[in-house]
């Protein structure tokens, strides 16, 4: 894959708290969860950590197709992308190290592994909103 996210996106979305992260299932039923355990891993590739997955998780199994909106104020991204998800092996034991060292008491039950596709400006102004960066 290419280098999609410029380092002014990566800092930006490792600033922000907590990321919506959208998918749906077979059948296009939509799913959007808060996410605080999340982390860029390189220039195409986002981790985030299954701690309470449910719905999520089936949904991840049935359809790779997913979206983040990461957002502050009057400056957003839209990135969407195609996850895999982890509940054993190389990926999902880094990520449950990674999210175990800030996070001791996390009870990990996989990784999504989002490789990302294309990014949109989300700001709300008519020179950006929807604009494509990458």
């Amino acid at each position: 894959m290419h280098d999609v996210m410029t380092d002014e996106i990566r800092n930006f979305f490792e600033s922000v708290p907590i990321i919506a992260f959208s998918m749906t299932d077979n059948n296009g039923n939509p799913n959007v969860v808060a996410i605080a355990s999340k982390r860029i891993v390189d220039s195409d590739t986002i981790w985030v950590i299954d701690t309470f997955f449910g719905k999520t998780k089936e949904n991840l199994l049935q359809n790779e197709r997913v979206a983040i909106a990461v957002w502050v104020k009057g400056k957003g991204y839209q990135i969407k992308g195609t996850a895999r998800y982890h509940s054993d092996g190389k990926i999902f034991d880094e990520g449950k190290k990674w999210i175990l060292e800030s996070r001791p008491n996390k009870i990990v039950k996989g990784v999504a592994e989002i490789k990302v596709s294309e990014i949109f400006s989300i700001t709300p102004t008519y020179e950006e909103a929807g604009k494509k960066i990458a």
